[in-house]
């Protein structure tokens, strides 16, 4: 829900939700209608099955709903396309608030097209885990999140006129929040994510408000939309990839259970494109460059980003939206803004063992 280039799609999530989202048609499988017969899998037991269940329903099932998500009152809802034949995955994301927005995903290729300014960005996203998806992505193995978070069955549900087998994840220490999942009874899809602060309280809400299975159009028609690029300003989004040691910066430790995904460096707009967060930190400007670090739990993530000092006047404070913080100060000539779906005590513990080894 990476929070990623992005960080979330309530940023990302909301964002697409954090990321974004893309890739090649070649080798493309077509759909068999056969899944919307399978038997039910069995109830999941364990993280292992959990996990697997929720990712194999994601490649399996095709759907088409409204995604509606509530973080901190601000509520913004889309429209989405999935296609799935088991190995690949080609959907449609539409925005249905603010400005017009289409999202194309292939795999890990990624169109997003501004009908209004008549712009497309296309990008190859290699850790995008799907929408919807548990942020966080496939980091840690099943073992270690079962050190990090208490799994507990929490009876069953109905959501989007679905039933649903609802799980608690509570967290092991005050690095990370509690999250509650409804998954789909018959194939594991995840319909509803909440994150629940330190007294039980909703921070944010996402969930499909209507949900369709085994109908969406055929991935060969989202394909040629997402590939219909005339009278559109295409704008590839570029990165490098590059380490924290190779750009001057050293980590002291991480907290538990945290695990560097990738590091990149980018022009700023492409590091966040449209993101609140960074915007909200400073002036975006072509010329400038940006260094993003992302870090993962498996269930969660926080992504670091460092830049230059420009000059422009900025505020030392904390910022907050539903379950993301966000928390930027000055080291040394750079600005480092901290951003995850986690407490404010893990983003200090990040912004704290961060230290600048070059001018």
């Amino acid at each position: 829900m990476e929070r990623s280039a992005h960080p979330r799609c309530g940023m990302d999530r909301r964002r697409s939700l954090a990321g974004m989202l893309w890739a090649g048609a070649t080798g493309w499988l077509p759909l068999h209608p056969g899944w919307a017969e399978a038997a039910p899998a069995p109830l999941p037991t364990d993280w292992p099955s959990l996990l697997r269940r929720i990712r194999d329903a994601s490649l399996r099932r095709s759907y088409s709903g409204t995604y509606v998500v509530n973080a901190g009152g601000a509520i913004s809802s889309s429209r989405i396309v999935h296609s799935a034949d088991g190995r690949h995955v080609v959907e449609r994301i539409e925005s249905l608030d603010g400005q017009m927005r289409h999202i194309y995903r292939q795999d890990d290729a990624v169109h997003v097209f501004l009908p209004r300014t008549r712009e497309v960005t296309v990008e190859q996203h290699d850790a995008f885990g799907g929408f919807p998806s548990l942020p966080g992505g496939p980091v840690a193995a099943p073992a270690q999140l079962g050190e990090l978070y208490e799994l507990q069955a929490a009876g069953e549900d109905r959501v989007a006129g679905h039933d649903a087998q609802v799980w608690t994840l509570r967290p092991r220490d005050s690095y990370r929040y509690a999250q509650r999942l409804w998954l789909e009874r018959s194939s594991g899809l995840l319909l509803r994510t909440d994150t629940l602060g330190p007294r039980g309280e909703t921070l944010e809400s996402a969930a499909f408000s209507e949900l369709t299975l085994d109908n969406a159009p055929s991935a060969a028609g989202l394909l040629q939309e997402m590939r219909r690029l005339e009278g559109y300003r295409v704008r590839k989004a570029s990165h490098q990839r590059t380490d924290l040691e190779q750009e001057g910066w050293w980590l002291r430790s991480l907290p538990p259970g945290f695990v560097m995904l990738r590091c990149v460096r980018r022009p700023l707009r492409s590091a966040a494109p449209e993101d609140s967060v960074t915007t909200a930190l400073g002036p975006a400007t072509e010329s400038s460059g940006v260094v993003q670090a992302v870090f993962g739990d498996g269930l969660t993530s926080v992504s670091l980003f460092m830049e230059p000092d420009a000059g422009t006047p900025r505020r030392e404070t904390p910022l907050s939206w539903g379950a993301t913080q966000a928390l930027s100060r000055r080291i040394g000539n750079a600005w480092v803004t901290v951003v995850g779906d986690v407490p404010l005590v893990t983003l200090q513990f990040f912004s704290n063992q961060l230290e600048r080894r070059q001018p």
